[in-house]
């Protein structure tokens, strides 16, 4: 088996998500550079709700612990927060519904998500320069700065080993395909 079989097998169930993703206006504008001041801070309120839908859930869940992963040190939301302020907009914001996941696999699967798209911040954090002045808004694209790295290969050993037995990686791609589902909703009915 692949050392990066379930990692492979999470891709290939929600890659056509994840294409569709790329394709909302806003994530588009955001991409190219093109989006205005004031539609990213409508942007960052909208992800604040999402993530803290998503760790509301993830909290609720099982632990991790058992795969190395801490979820509290894999919280997005004060990034989040902290770009709002930093932006001079309130950190408010409306807050996705999630269920909470019943087994640590599931959980796992929407950890997949949050995390993975942390790879494509630094792009996008560049594609402000010509929006935003100095990098004040841009912690959440960032990513977990110094610690990235570490960070996802962590993500990645974790998934791995959640994903060696077949149940367990069936519940982990229902929840990254639940997750997914659920972020694309939370965008294309109410854009930010």
């Amino acid at each position: 088996m692949p050392t990066d079989a379930a990692r492979l097998a999470l891709r290939q169930a929600t890659g056509a998500v994840h294409e569709r993703l790329h394709g909302v206006p806003v994530f588009a504008r955001l991409a190219a550079g093109r989006i205005a001041p004031e539609e990213y801070v409508r942007l960052l309120r909208r992800l604040l709700g999402f993530h803290l839908g998503v760790e509301a859930a993830l909290g609720a869940a099982p632990s991790l612990a058992g795969y190395g992963i801490e979820i509290e040190a894999r919280r997005r939301s004060p990034m989040l927060m902290a770009d709002l302020v930093a932006l001079g907009a309130a950190p408010l914001a409306p807050v996705a519904s999630l269920p909470a996941p019943d087994c640590a696999a599931w959980a796992m699967g929407c950890l997949y998500v949050t995390e993975g798209s942390t790879l494509g911040g630094q792009h996008l954090a560049r594609a402000l320069d010509g929006v935003l002045p100095g990098e004040a808004g841009r912690s959440f694209l960032r990513g977990y700065g110094a610690r990235h790295g570490a960070m996802w290969r962590d993500c990645c050993v974790a998934i791995e080993a959640c994903g060696a037995e077949a149940e367990r990686l069936a519940a982990m791609i229902d929840g990254a395909e639940a997750t997914f589902a659920r972020f694309e909703t939370w965008f294309t009915s109410h854009p930010a």
